[in-house]
């Protein structure tokens, strides 16, 4: 789920009139949403039906998401900074189509040097007595041979 932003809420539904007024709230640092989206809902509803409106002409901060990672409620990076300032612009992975191969060659050294890659096996590595493809007739010489 989507971090809520104030372009992305409906102002004339009661539900989402100030969802996005919701995140990030002060005294919590890098926690956008401290409770799920589905009771800030219920929480935005219940402000408006208490008369609360948003008056855009009086806002002095905005939500700026986060540039870098997924932006999604539980990504934490994002803040509150004064009205107008210029969002960053969010980053995105590159599209490995557009490298070159001594780009991609880079990037993956990179990701192994990172330790990212070190959940994959490289089957040269594998010693000889790992198990190999076969069936029961070719791999089973002897019965004694089966597990008990």
């Amino acid at each position: 789920m989507a971090i809520p932003l104030h372009e992305t809420c409906d102002p004339n539904k009661p539900e989402e009139a100030f969802l996005w007024a919701l995140v990030g709230l002060p005294g919590q640092r890098r926690a956008p949403l401290m409770v799920h989206p589905d009771v800030l809902r219920k929480w935005s509803k219940h402000l408006w039906e208490l008369g609360f409106r948003h008056y855009p002409d009086l806002q002095v901060h905005e939500y700026h998401p986060p540039a870098r990672g997924h932006g999604q409620w539980l990504n934490g990076s994002g803040e509150w900074l004064p009205k107008g300032t210029p969002r960053a612009a969010h980053s995105t992975a590159p599209n490995i189509a557009e490298l070159t191969t001594h780009e991609r060659a880079r990037m993956i050294e990179q990701l192994r040097a990172n330790g990212d890659l070190a959940h994959l096996v490289d089957l040269l590595e594998l010693p000889s007595s790992t198990a190999s493809a076969g069936n029961a007739d070719t791999v089973i010489e002897d019965e004694n041979d089966l597990p008990r």
